[in-house]
């Protein structure tokens, strides 16, 4: 998609800018003639609007048209807040608010609303009230834009104008954010305004395993959480067996915090929910780990790509393999499709293929982990545990691990525990999952940056909005040395200056390993410093509470980078403000931007400077020609004065393709998703039709038994004769337990294995209700078994002609799924062994149900035991094989 020029641009900006002028002015305008109304009549006028929005035919068009008085009112609201008590009279919300807040008490039939409560674990007094920079980025993130705001200029407070307009539609308004404690603490600071109106809100990041209080968080009309939590709700939603399982409801209006980082860098990996069968792959990387550092001696034999961050074996070194694993013919094929009708082949040659694939998948992980992966660097190891390192936020990644064994990789070759693995249930990238919602939008201080990239995949607008006061933070050019020993002097150098001026620094540093390197600099010199890492990040809030005071040094990685509010003592200001010091270039220029944007605040005095050398790494990611035009440049320099614009440029050169490298990754998972999004749509709708509404699946079996050449006489024949055994056994089971409500029963068509829960009284006496329950969860089970099966191979190292077979794969999957379903319906018996005993206390006789003979399909760990126990496989006759459910990315 190609740019317009700079010139038509900044056109389009002033106009959007002079648009904006004109509403806010409205507002103002509005905002003054609320002065005089009482508490109870600004709540009342709200609710009158409340109401036109609701009655009218067109909601959208209605917001738009009531957005100067809805945002006056939240204006004044704010206002009232920074004055002291509100007080009201009561209704029955606010007597419910009084019984759960400490921020709402009773006196009488009054409510009192105080304006001091705790957010994020700290006491704050409400002292905020809507500038006019910030009423126009409301304007904009109603509008759906994408919304740059400098840091500091109150991204939290601006949400709260778009938030309240939209929530009273009551569709449901997401707010997400990059972290849990971020989502619980603008909860508890902004949720008192929202709640004065009597808007419901709530915040899942409270309840992460509780399926009622997700539920509850859902359906207020302000849910706060993370863009991670979103994402998983809404595929574990999917795999819900039961309606009172899914917790998600509408996808109407989501507002982003950070949103280039959480729609751009986050979107590199899918979101990803695991679980079913596990695999310790531990003793296979065990096994060859000493043949690839041996290998890794002879740079013949592999070929590295740091700007790709990959590695392949050379064809002398896929020959050398062969040989030292004694397996001729290891490399002859690297992909299924390579072999001539291999579906049609024996089990036993496909299991031979298989272990050469998996082997060479292997050795390809232990090279990646042993020519690419650094600790300290992609990595940390705490608690015997290899934890990954964001490489753009610099936070730890706790519940993820990397996919193909290349974790399991690293965890060998550090000596740790290896982990196990599981297989993969559900998959979404996030740009499909935003595209669910009716209209995003979202904020950060890096907007323009990824402008393009947000325009084009998100469909998203893009503006700069002003800041409240000039920006006087002075940012120094990059400063270029010749080696990484005079960097680093001239660093420690600045940084004692500062020190000794009074004047607080926050040195950036790319990676643990780099500040610790910094560190160590400081303190040959005996200079105090704190230390802010993906090591130390529980201490983040103290940390950086004090980097701004005094002359305090501080050595972070980007961890500082977003969502980190420094605020310079009156005696730093007054010394120059917060240095922002680079001592290397990010992969990214937004993560450049976000480092120097911790300072200069609200119009404070700062400054910034990045420190380069000839021998960085960023530099190894120019392409061949530039690397030898770069070298030729220098060469010629003899003043040793490298701080030139040719040389500068190349440095911006590798930068820019750092960013490419990782847009080529979005664009990868994208494309991968992409291809079976509208499959997934399809599935899921399908899927959850018969979830919420039982009649769906006898019209879905039906066809499915017609298509198959059989009839509806012959199903309704054999299903009665299931009903009559099932009636048998049911009445056995509640001799054995009266108050049993729900029972499994057991079935096996031969190949398959498989229990139905069914309602005691109902079953008994009612064949409708057996069929209905039979096909219904029949559907179910069987969906998401091949469902699964499709996402594990979704998940799997595809190179580009597999992924481009994806829409085959899914056409065979619900081929599949079709002859499934029939056997199930036609062919089905019930397995027990009919042996009997008498039951304690009466002569009735009672089935002791047995486990049939391992049947052809394996039975995954998180299914219902065939035996009817009502466990799962894992917890009854397959104890042994974990279950664990998983998220990652």
């Amino acid at each position: 998609m190609s740019r317009l020029p700079i010139k038509i641009l900044l056109i389009m900006q002033n106009e959007l800018l002079d648009d904006l002028s004109e509403i806010v002015r409205d507002v103002n305008e509005r905002y003054d003639s609320f002065y005089a109304l009482s508490n109870d009549e600004l709540r009342e006028k709200l609710n009158q609007i409340e109401i036109a929005i609701n009655n009218g035919s067109d909601k959208g068009k209605n917001l738009d048209t009531f957005l100067p008085d809805v945002f006056a009112i939240v204006k004044e609201t704010a206002r009232r807040f920074t004055e002291g008590s509100i007080i009201v009279t009561a209704n029955n919300f606010d007597k419910y608010l009084a019984s759960c807040y400490d921020f709402v008490e009773l006196d009488g039939q009054k409510a009192i609303y105080r304006n001091k409560w705790e957010a994020g674990g700290q006491p704050v007094t409400w002292n905020m009230v809507h500038y006019d920079e910030q009423i126009m980025g409301g304007i904009l993130l109603h509008r759906g834009y994408a919304v740059e705001m400098a840091t500091g200029e109150g991204k939290t407070l601006v949400a709260t104008l778009p938030v309240l307009l939209n929530a009273l539609t009551h569709k449901g308004v997401h707010l997400m954010t990059s972290n849990s404690y971020l989502s619980k603490r603008d909860c508890e600071l902004t949720r008192p305004i929202y709640m004065f109106h009597g808007l419901s809100v709530g915040c899942i990041e409270y309840y992460t395993w509780s399926v009622f209080g997700k539920k509850s968080s859902y359906k207020t009309d302000i849910t706060f959480g993370t863009n991670s939590s979103f994402t998983f709700d809404y595929l574990s939603d999917h795999l819900a067996i039961t309606p009172e399982d899914c917790v998600q409801q509408q996808h109407t209006y989501a507002i982003i915090d950070e949103l280039d980082s959480i729609l751009i860098d986050d979107a590199e990996t899918p979101h990803i929910i695991s679980g079913g069968n596990s695999y310790d792959q531990g003793k296979a990387y065990k096994d060859n780990i000493k043949l690839i550092k041996e290998l890794i001696e002879d740079k013949t034999l592999y070929v590295v790509d740091t700007l790709n961050k990959a590695a392949r074996f050379t064809s002398k070194g896929e020959k050398w393999l062969e040989q030292k694993t004694d397996i001729p013919d290891l490399y002859k094929i690297k992909h299924t499709y390579e072999i001539e009708d291999y579906d049609n082949l024996s089990n036993e040659i496909k299991d031979e293929w298989s272990k050469k694939l998996y082997r060479q998948n292997v050795l390809h992980q232990l090279l990646y982990a042993l020519t690419l992966y650094e600790r300290d660097i992609d990595y940390i190891v705490t608690n015997n545990r290899v934890l990954i390192v964001d490489q753009h936020t610099g936070r730890v990644k706790e519940s993820n691990r990397w996919e193909h064994g290349l974790h399991t990789a690293i965890e060998v070759k550090e000596g740790v525990p290896t982990c196990p693995d599981h297989d993969g249930m559900a998959v979404i990238s996030l740009k499909n999952y935003f595209k669910l919602y009716d209209k995003i939008c979202g904020m950060s201080g890096t907007i323009m940056s990824a402008e393009a990239e947000l325009t084009d995949i998100y469909n998203l607008p893009c503006a700069v909005l002003p800041t409240h006061k000039p920006c006087i933070r002075k940012d120094f050019p990059m400063q270029i040395f010749k080696t990484a020993a005079d960097k680093d002097a001239e660093i420690i150098k600045r940084i004692i200056w500062n020190h000794d001026h009074g004047q607080p620094t926050l040195v950036g540093s790319l990676s643990v390993k780099r500040s610790e390197a910094i560190g160590q600099l400081l303190s040959a010199k005996g200079i105090p410093f704190n230390k802010l890492d993906a090591k130390t990040e529980k201490d983040e809030a103290y940390l950086v509470s004090k980097a701004g005071i005094g002359n305090t040094i501080t050595v972070s990685t980007s961890i500082a980078g977003r969502g980190t509010d420094i605020k310079p003592s009156e005696d730093a200001l007054a010394n120059g403000g917060l240095v922002v010091v680079g001592t290397d270039l990010f992969d990214s220029i937004r993560v450049d931007r976000q480092l120097r944007g911790r300072t200069g605040r609200q119009g404070n005095p700062g400054s910034s400077v990045f420190y380069v050398s000839l021998e960085d790494a960023i530099l190894k990611s120019l392409d061949t020609a530039d690397k030898k035009d770069f070298d030729d440049i220098v060469s010629r320099i003899e003043d040793e004065d490298y701080n030139r614009v040719e040389v500068r440029s190349f440095f911006e050169k590798a930068q820019s393709n750092r960013e490419m490298f990782f847009k080529s990754m979005r664009l990868e998972t994208a494309r991968k998703d992409d291809i079976i999004a509208p499959h997934r749509q399809q599935f899921y709708e399908q899927r959850n039709r018969v979830l919420f509404d039982s009649s769906i699946s006898d019209s879905i079996i039906t066809q499915i038994i017609k298509a198959s050449g059989h009839n509806a006489n012959e199903m309704t024949e054999h299903l009665r004769e299931l009903y009559s055994k099932v009636q048998e056994l049911v009445v056995r089971s509640v001799w054995n337990n009266s108050d049993r409500q729900k029972v499994f029963v057991p079935f096996s068509d031969a190949r398959h294995v498989f229990a139905i829960l069914f309602d005691v009284d109902f079953v008994k006496s009612n064949f409708d209700y057996f069929c209905r329950e039979y096909k219904r969860q029949i559907i179910l089970q069987v969906y998401d078994k091949l469902w699964k099966r499709f996402v594990i191979h979704v998940m799997g190292n595809l190179d580009r002609k597999e992924i481009e077979m994806l829409g085959a794969k899914y056409n065979a999957m619900m081929e599949e799924i079709k002859a499934i379903i029939t056997s199930r319906i036609l062919r089905a018996s019930i397995p027990f062994d009919g042996r009997k005993r008498q039951h304690e206390g009466n002569n009735q006789p009672i089935d002791r149900l047995s486990c049939p003979t391992k049947p052809s399909e394996q039975i995954l760990p998180d299914e219902l035991c065939p035996c009817g126990s009502g466990k799962k496989y894992c917890e009854c006759h397959g104890k042994g094989i974990h279950s664990i459910r998983q998220r990652r990315r």
